[in-house]
């Protein structure tokens, strides 16, 4: 039987921070001064508390920037990450190519985990290790945990589970004739089109920090005490940290009439839900791969349907 532990693998971390989407656009100071805040706040204390687990963070720049904001990076990255230089339009190979070029595969270990997180999110302190925890030789295999924490511009703290979440890991083998096919091989969405999806039932295992430049500006979760992020998370993130019994009372009842609002203008949303409720009940659990839409689509899909025949 192979090996299971950590002698059989080895773990990536990877971050898109600046990568190119549009060439000969590369992205504005403003824009990247910006984001560091976010990334420094958020991303790189919480990876640097981690705790119990051995891997390499790689992240992506476009090197057209400032030099002082390439000198602001290699300050940061001492001893955190290995940041990764490109002016290639993004693609997975840019990761994989650096993966290779890391970790040769003739003296690679046998197996690879390769997990995203987003430049202005954040992980919890035993994340990686939890992640390592969940490693089977299962080529194609994703690890996901669906429960999170979403604080918004106020600094409030939501609770929220999300099916296929921005945080999930790839199992790979290694192969000797390519390059690893990373996490972002498949948009983490829609990851049950490309591999099983092991969903895990865990505590809050992430943070995403809604604000006013990210593509998610929703805070769809239940309003919850801070309490969770304090106790679980190192972050340099500015949000309310202390919430009184009262004042936390009546900003979830407030929030739970937002959700009303929201639910009637999104009705997506409802069902997004539901199913992720649905599936949490069922505990740690594995969904086969599969090319079916998730529940969300399907329903649209049909309402698409039923409005074109009127």
């Amino acid at each position: 039987m192979p090996a299971q532990g950590p002698e059989a693998f080895e773990h990536y971390l990877l971050t898109r921070f600046s990568a190119a989407f549009s060439p000969g656009v590369p992205a504005q100071e403003e824009w990247l001064r910006y984001r560091l805040g976010f990334f420094v706040d958020a991303c790189w204390s919480s990876v640097r508390s981690q705790q119990g687990a051995d891997f390499t963070w790689l992240v992506l720049f476009d090197d057209r920037c400032p030099d002082d904001f390439r000198a602001d990076v290699e300050a940061l990255a001492e001893g955190t990450f290995t940041p990764v230089w490109s002016r290639e339009q993004w693609s997975p190979s840019i990761f994989g190519r650096a993966i290779a070029e890391h970790s040769p595969v003739d003296t690679a270990r046998p197996w690879l985990l390769t997990t995203r997180l987003d430049s202005d999110d954040a992980i919890a302190r035993d994340f990686m290790a939890s992640v390592q925890r969940e490693f089977t030789p299962t080529h194609g295999l994703f690890v996901d945990f669906p429960r999170g924490i979403q604080i918004d511009r106020s600094g409030a703290t939501y609770r929220y589970d999300q099916l296929s979440s921005p945080f999930l890991t790839l199992v790979e083998r290694r192969r000797p004739d390519a390059a690893p096919s990373t996490v972002y091989a498949a948009r983490h969405a829609r990851a049950r089109q490309w591999g099983p999806v092991r969903e895990v039932s865990a505590p809050p295992m992430w943070v995403q920090v809604i604000h006013g430049s990210n593509l998610l500006n929703l805070t769809a979760g239940a309003r919850v005490s801070p309490r969770v992020v304090n106790e679980r998370f190192d972050l340099e993130l500015v949000y309310d940290r202390d919430v009184s019994g009262w004042k936390l009372l009546r900003q979830k009842v407030a929030h739970r009439l937002r959700l009303v609002r929201l639910w009637a203008q999104h009705p997506g949303e409802v069902t997004k839900w539901a199913e992720a409720r649905y599936w949490r009940l069922r505990g740690t659990h594995e969904r086969p791969r599969s090319d079916a839409p998730r529940l969300t689509e399907a329903l649209k899909a049909r309402a698409a349907r039923l409005g074109g025949r009127g």
